[in-house]
């Protein structure tokens, strides 16, 4: 599987991805950023407000690493995020969730941490 293609299996459906992107956010944001990850989401525009709440937060923090890059990836997340969101119902978001749990991993590689590939 790609970081930018959406999965098969379990973690297909949409709240699978949602999941993903939460828990992965969860891993290193309330460390790093002072962000608190609650403990669920509940669909696409609550992960698109948690991942922009990310990078608000990451605009008033000192990143280790490339934190420019690091901006830039959760900029774009959110903003793939909310297109998600925004879709009419009904809309397979998935490739969109799959791509910004792609920005996500690609953040916090960028700011130094390790991110567990996938298959």
């Amino acid at each position: 599987m790609s970081a930018g293609t959406a999965p098969d299996g379990s973690h297909a459906g949409i709240a699978g991805l949602c999941e993903q992107i939460r828990g992965a956010l969860e891993g290193w944001v309330p460390r790093l950023l002072g962000v608190h990850v609650h403990g669920a989401v509940s669909g696409l525009a609550e992960v698109a407000r948690l991942v922009a709440a990310v990078a608000d937060a990451a605009e008033l923090t000192v990143l280790p690493g490339d934190g420019e890059l690091a901006r830039a990836e959760l900029h774009t997340a959110a903003a793939r995020a909310f297109a998600a969101a925004d879709e009419p119902s009904g809309t397979d978001a998935r490739a969109e969730l799959a791509a910004v749990r792609a920005g996500c991993r690609r953040a916090a590689v960028a700011v130094g941490l390790s991110v567990p590939v996938a298959f």
